[in-house]
């Protein structure tokens, strides 16, 4: 009987153990979910070790005990986003177990990510200023405001102050997850022994799981977006500050990491 079903289920058992553990090695907890932390680093090795089906089905696994460690549910599909798809979707990674890439090809994707990155710090400078007055407006509206009218613009505030609060922190993590996630993908093309892309892996399984987040911002969380700022905007960077960050923390030690494991391989 060969050895390679009792491996690939032995192999997706400690992912998620070790999953699970790393999870509480984390940095700082957004208000309606998501942290940073190393997390994923199992799933991803996983997922690049036995393919994209393997990998699919431990992180389903994985996210539907995870919930149990941290769950905030406002709807029993936003439930099925955040966990079981989002980290299913991080077997993504595993394409690049089948996928033969050229470094060409990884340098034009760090540039695109680079440019990205950039992008959404502009897009962030320029909805400051606004959401400052927006503030002060509200804030003498609350003066005369009663009942249910006065519920509302606190709330309003609440969520402008945490914008004005924490997106200028993202715009710095968003630059730096941005040049190092770009130099992490040309560091990676350029050691890289064989053509197998092991980096682009990396990137494609984060973009599974933060698309499955995006997707449950938009439509169960909008009504957390500042005034004046696009649900998909809002949800996107929101997003982006868990899943980039928590991405690239987990890319270099992939790279060190996942080639000794190929060659110790019998």
């Amino acid at each position: 009987m060969s050895q390679k079903p009792v491996r690939l289920l032995t192999e997706g058992a400690l992912s998620i153990a070790l999953s699970l553990l790393l999870w509480y090695l984390r940095i700082g907890a957004m208000p309606q979910g998501g942290s940073i932390s190393m997390q994923m680093l199992p799933l991803f090795i996983f997922a690049l070790r036995w393919g994209t089906l393997s990998g699919i089905l431990v992180g389903l696994v994985y996210g539907v005990i995870h919930s149990l460690q941290d769950m905030y549910v406002v709807h029993w599909a936003q439930y099925l986003l955040d966990y079981p798809i989002a980290f299913s979707l991080i077997g993504l990674s595993g394409i690049a177990k089948k996928v033969k890439a050229s470094k060409i090809i990884t340098f034009f994707i760090a540039l695109l990510f680079l440019a990205g990155s950039i992008l959404f710090v502009v897009n962030i400078s320029n909805e400051l200023p606004q959401a400052q007055k927006t503030l002060e407006e509200l804030k003498l509206k609350l003066q005369s405001a009663q009942g249910e009218e006065k519920t509302n613009i606190e709330e309003d505030i609440k969520d402008l102050e945490f914008k004005l609060k924490w997106f200028p922190i993202s715009r710095i993590v968003l630059i730096v997850a941005g040049i190092l996630g770009a130099l992490l993908l040309i560091y990676g093309a350029v050691l890289r022994k064989t053509q197998e892309p092991i980096e682009l892996g990396v990137f494609i399984g984060g973009l599974g799981r933060l698309f499955a987040h995006f997707l449950s911002g938009v439509i169960f969380f909008s009504q957390y977006a500042p005034p004046g700022t696009p649900a998909w905007i809002y949800s996107l960077i929101y997003n982006l500050f868990v899943v980039v960050p928590s991405t690239f923390v987990c890319l270099p030690l992939i790279l060190l990491i996942y080639p000794r494991l190929k060659e110790s391989e019998i």
